[in-house]
């Protein structure tokens, strides 16, 4: 009931919402602008992996994009980049949006809001849903829209960016949230029952994201299992291992968030578009290992022969699972080593590069093969594929490269 409230509260601020609202890009037109969230822990020591990984990252996004850095208000955080960004001769393209100590700033700038702009007008929107599962989500697209001068809008809907993809013409959600808009709109806007409320909640989600781009859901008419936690004997040892890690029970998604497994590449030569889906069989194969049955192959199958009915050209490419060992507490803690989760860059026909992260280094030197195997699949589509640093460290906590950012601006 108190979601339903608050889905009710939200619709009386209809009239504010852009007239003409288009959604960011997340593969065509130049990398302008981004948002990237920075905690303080990503600098508490020179060799953090994760600092190495933004490092690495800032130096190999194009010249011309601007940063938008959110990071704590207070501390050393915002000196410490400051140096950095001057030693590389960069400061100039970088702007700090400061946030107050006390709310819990998360590397996963990419989930907050979406980033829509009004073609009626040609301002901008932060566009966030009803609520958000992260306490700390909500303040940071408030105080990015204060900083920068932008309409902040709160809608009826739940969604997080990280399950939304954005095309020329289209856009995809995961299907997860649609349900989850279902559930809380059923009763309030949506009829008990009706056979069309998918209908009326794709015209919502257009109606507030994006009024042009065709509405695409992604997702699975299999059985998807939920995260769970199983015993097992490693060197005779009982150990706990934790599967499907973030999937919820009634899933019909794979991965919680389909940027894990799902990369947009741009339009063919013939004119249709194409859509990477990860493929965790490849990955078996291309690492010489036995598939694993924790790795659900059929359901990724499923997922990309239902994007092939909605005229998409579907590639696969390898996504592996592995894991992470914490032995003083005897818990393995199985992830996707996606490359899915990149970033793309399409400028005109022949001016396209991929950023792609990658997982072969220390005690995944084995993953090196899926690496190329992926750097592969881009150069194909002629793609420049630019490799990045270590993301196991990311990826084991169920992110990746395309979570730790938000497009803010594209250009052409």
């Amino acid at each position: 009931m108190q979601r339903r409230a608050i889905a009710i509260t939200m619709l009386q601020q209809y009239s504010q919402m852009p007239q003409q609202p288009s959604l960011v890009p997340s593969a065509d037109g130049s990398l302008e602008a981004m948002v990237f969230t920075v905690p303080s822990y990503v600098l508490r020591h020179e060799d953090n992996p994760l600092w190495k990984v933004y490092q690495d990252l800032f130096r190999k996004l194009p010249d011309y994009t601007e940063f938008h850095l959110l990071v704590p208000e207070g501390g050393d955080t915002k000196e410490q980049l400051t140096d950095w960004f001057s030693a590389h001769d960069m400061l100039k393209r970088v702007r700090f949006h400061e946030v107050p100590d006390h709310i819990k700033l998360l590397v996963w700038a990419e989930d907050d809001y979406e980033v829509v702009e009004d073609k009626h007008d040609g301002s901008y929107y932060i566009v966030q849903p009803h609520s958000h599962r992260r306490a700390a989500d909500d303040y940071t697209g408030y105080i990015l829209s204060k900083s920068l001068g932008l309409n902040r809008v709160k809608t009826p809907l739940y969604f997080e960016g990280g399950n939304l993809l954005i095309g020329d013409d289209f856009f995809l959600m995961g299907a997860d949230y649609i349900v989850d808009s279902m559930l809380d709109l059923r009763g309030v806007l949506l009829p008990e029952e009706s056979n069309l409320a998918t209908e009326q909640l794709a015209q919502l989600f257009s109606r507030y994201l994006d009024h042009k781009r065709r509405f695409v859901t992604v997702g699975s008419l299999l059985y998807v299992p939920q995260e769970e936690e199983q015993e097992f004997k490693l060197n005779g040892e009982k150990w706990t291992e934790t599967l499907h890690t973030q999937n919820v029970e009634g899933t019909v998604q794979p991965v919680f968030h389909i940027d894990m497994f799902v990369t947009l590449a741009g339009r063919n030569k013939e004119g249709r578009y194409q859509v990477l889906v990860g493929d965790t069989r490849m990955a078996c194969e291309v690492l010489g290992e036995e598939l694993s049955a924790y790795a659900i192959p059929d359901v990724f199958d499923d997922v990309a022969a239902l994007l092939e009915r909605q005229d998409f050209e579907v590639i696969r490419n390898p996504l592996p699972l592995t894991y992470v060992d914490t032995p003083e507490e005897k818990k393995r803690s199985w992830y996707y080593a996606t490359a899915n989760n990149a970033l793309v860059e399409i400028k005109g026909e022949n001016e396209k590069t991929v950023w792609l992260p990658t997982y072969g280094h220390g005690s995944w030197e084995y993953l090196r093969k899926t690496d190329e195997a992926n750097k592969q699949v881009w150069e194909k589509l002629g793609f420049k594929v630019i490799q990045l640093a270590d993301f196991n460290p990311f990826a084991e906590k169920s992110g990746s490269l395309h979570c730790i950012k938000k497009y803010l601006r594209r250009g052409k």
